[in-house]
């Protein structure tokens, strides 16, 4: 039986690392740059943590500057209910453009840069606190990706050079058995993979594409057993060509709904430590949660490769949908409506085909029971 390690166990195991990794590698250089590494994976749910950083460094925040500046005054209600649906990442933008308006921040000034480096290397520290207290369960993971950092610091993302680096190491562990008949072919096996690492050598490819094909075991191969269910290949091009974009779209795929999750997963442990009532209060807030996230799994969504990109790009994907949906002010209305309408049509249709002409009966409704029963009788139905 697998051994559950214990919170007292993950926080001896992971907090020293922890520790290591912020008062070592973290800097106001790099803080910036492994916020952003880790934001894909919600460590920090909508920008919350950031924002209570520029909290702290600024000494103010936004519901307060409204209440301070006389403009706002008498749209103060307004404005306080707008701020209230906003995340961390959009009070940010909106607290530093109050602080830039009254001159406490100088854009691209000496003041300005040592607020951001504070700002980058507050907020990841406190990601780290802050899952050491309540994301214990996250601390093994958490640590992968840290380690992931520590690798990039030292030898940066793959590069082009780097996945070509790959594919030689995989021609290299080619076995040289001499030539193989390939589905009618006369290609050996090594021949057909080198043929593949020649065209990918010249296919121009996206940071995405570099990225979905480096993390792959061993690319010829899979090229290799596709090119079997492809068929006979016309132009070995465009097949490579669509393989790539394949492994692109399915990599982003797969990345943006992996966030999505993360994201509805912690909103769903949140709302669960809240009191009931208040729960009910947001059944329609989960259930609009719910239908986005799973209209965003993989084996649903039929987004093109540019639109999953742009959701991949997104602070926030799921958050940012949700607050669009109700920026639009859509709701079910319409849906319900249809579903009503279609039930009633369906029910009415079925009334149709076992419907009596009773106007023909001058009897009793007793009488009109027994008749129906004798009819039902005669045309074989059990009475």
């Amino acid at each position: 039986m697998r051994q559950i390690k214990t919170d007292e166990q993950i926080l001896k195991e992971y907090l020293p690392k922890l520790k290591r990794f912020t008062d070592e590698r973290l800097t106001s250089e790099n803080a910036k740059w492994i916020y952003d590494l880790l934001k894909p994976y919600h460590y920090d749910t909508g920008g919350q943590l950031l924002y209570q950083a520029a909290k702290g460094i600024l000494n103010t925040d936004a519901f307060d500057e409204i209440y301070h500046d006389d403009d706002n005054a008498h749209h103060y209600e307004d404005t306080v209910n707008y701020l209230e649906t906003l995340d961390g990442y959009e009070l940010l933008k909106y607290l530093e453009t109050m602080k830039l308006a009254d001159g406490t921040l100088v854009e691209n000034s000496h003041i300005y840069q040592e607020y951001h480096n504070k700002l980058w290397v507050d907020a990841v520290r406190s990601i780290t606190s802050s899952l050491t207290e309540k994301q214990l369960y996250q601390l093994p993971v958490f640590w992968s990706r840290l380690s992931f950092i520590e690798n990039i610091l030292l030898k940066g993302f793959p590069t082009r050079d780097n996945l070509i680096d790959k594919i030689d190491n995989e021609v290299k562990s080619l076995n040289d058995e001499g030539e193989k008949a390939v589905k009618g072919r006369d290609l050996s096996e090594n021949q057909e993979k080198m043929n593949f690492r020649n065209i990918l050598y010249n296919t121009p490819m996206s940071a995405e594409m570099i990225e979905a094909l480096y993390i792959k075991d061993n690319i010829l191969d899979e090229l290799y057993v596709q090119s079997f269910e492809f068929g006979e290949i016309g132009d070995y091009y465009d097949f490579v060509s669509e393989y790539v974009e394949k492994t692109e779209h399915e990599y982003l795929a797969d990345r943006v709904f992996d966030r999505v999750k993360l994201e509805y997963e912690i909103f769903i442990d949140e709302i669960k430590e809240k009191p009931v009532d208040k729960i009910i209060d947001e059944a329609d807030k989960i259930s609009l949660m719910y239908d986005l996230y799973i209209a965003l799994d993989p084996y649903v969504s039929d987004l093109s490769t540019e639109r999953l990109r742009v959701l991949k790009s997104l602070d926030s994907p799921l958050w940012s949908l949700y607050h669009e949906w109700q920026r639009r002010d859509w709701t079910y209305s319409e849906d319900i409506s249809d579903v009503i309408r279609e039930t009633a049509d369906g029910q009415i249709s079925e009334i149709g085909e076992n419907e009596y002409d009773l106007a023909e009966y001058s009897l009793d409704p007793y009488e009109i029971y027994k008749i129906l029963k004798e009819e039902e009788a005669e045309d074989g139905q059990e009475p």
